[in-house]
């Protein structure tokens, strides 16, 4: 007996879970403002497919009430003004496809603005299953703007609307140059009938767009051409002992752009030369040597040493050959605005000018000639 009571127990517990299972429940979900932060970051080399600003994003919905806000659509606050973008600002009825809104970024550093397409549109969807479709299926693409619903033949509606905001390759490589770039989508979540506004819908849209392939030293004094550097040796009058000496010193106006335009956190920078002899030469020292001369020979070669313009502190930096240079404060560093080849617009880069100097030489403990050598640039920006 108490084993028969204890099953018709255990019967009675399952019918009423399958009963609780299939029962219907009404669902709702108010219409709300959205503040969608969107951050990508990428080459412009290799831009990605897309970058998704909303994807299937629910513009409310009441499955007791489908049409209360099944027919809700999106506006843009200007049709003629791309600085938040740029759509229709008023609903229309059915029309299908996908709406294109032209939207101003603009480079954090050097203020250049590009305006880009932005590709939106809208599906409609059922949150309940009726005779004539299952939940959740869809309908579209409609233009963003676009106000409609599908009835089935049991009198059940489409009751949500879902819309797509996103960036497709082709405009992101519209992009002219790397940097920081920065853009606000505002648009008005509306309904279709009473015609009221419903939510604000806005994206904070950055992309953060490295140009590796165009990182350069750029030397503005020689452009594109392979660059040729006196190091103007001038005799000095004699004194005492009436012995000759002579002095170099040359200035090189040297600009760093890291395909970001100044926007990393640390410049590194390491300078050398190519002398290959014996020597007992100072790590502050680089050296050219005569030509045909003997690169063992102390008398046929001239050192120098260099100083430069430290961004970080703004104050002249003595150079040790072969040791890297990390400068840290890029973001805050003076920067000048140039045109670089085969770069279409304007970009930032960072001074940081050379002094290449000898000491006092003897003339004697030299031999005559003309003395050469390369020196030898390494840069290298860390962007993040």
């Amino acid at each position: 007996m108490d084993r028969k009571e204890t099953y018709f127990l255990v019967i009675l517990l399952i019918l009423f879970s399958a009963l609780t299972i299939t029962s219907a429940k009404a669902e709702r979900v108010e219409p709300a403002s959205r503040d969608t932060p969107v951050t990508a970051t990428f080459d412009r080399s290799s831009p990605p497919s897309e970058i998704d600003i909303w994807v299937q994003q629910s513009g409310g919905y009441d499955t007791d009430k489908d049409s209360l806000w099944g027919r809700n659509t999106w506006i843009c606050l200007s049709s003629s003004n791309p600085v938040n973008g740029q759509c229709s600002t008023n609903v229309t009825g059915v029309v299908s496809g996908k709406t294109s809104i032209p939207i101003l970024l603009t480079e954090q550093r050097s203020h250049t603005t590009a305006i880009i397409n932005l590709t939106a549109f809208h599906y409609l969807t059922s949150d309940i299953g009726t005779s004539c479709w299952p939940a959740g299926n869809l309908w579209g693409p409609y233009l963003v703007n676009a106000g409609m619903e599908v009835t089935c033949s049991d009198g059940n509606k489409t009751d949500n609307s879902l819309l797509n905001v996103n960036i497709s390759a082709n405009e992101l490589k519209k992009l002219p140059v790397g940097g920081i770039w920065k853009a606000e989508l505002k648009m008005s979540l509306m309904q279709w009938d009473p015609r009221i506004k419903l939510a604000d819908w806005n994206a904070h849209i950055t992309l953060n767009v490295t140009d590796n392939n165009n990182q350069q030293i750029y030397l503005p004094e020689f452009g594109e051409a392979a660059p040729l550097v006196n190091l103007n040796m001038r005799p000095l009058p004699g004194a005492g002992t009436q012995k000759m000496s002579f002095t170099g010193r040359a200035n090189i106006d040297v600009c760093l752009y890291d395909g970001y335009n100044a926007n990393s956190s640390t410049f590194m920078l390491t300078l050398n030369d190519d002398f290959t002899g014996q020597s007992d030469r100072s790590g502050l020292n680089f050296s050219i040597v005569r030509q045909g001369g003997n690169v063992n020979e102390k008398r046929d070669r001239i050192d120098y040493t260099i100083n430069i313009l430290n961004p970080d502190t703004n104050t002249m930096q003595t150079v040790s050959r072969a040791r890297q240079i990390n400068f840290t404060k890029i973001q805050q560093a003076h920067i000048r605005q140039v045109h670089l080849p085969g770069i279409p617009e304007p970009v930032i880069c960072v001074p940081a000018p050379l002094e290449l100097s000898t000491d006092y030489i003897e003339v004697s403990s030299k031999n005559a000639g003309y003395y050469r050598g390369t020196l030898q640039l390494n840069f290298t920006p860390s962007l993040y």
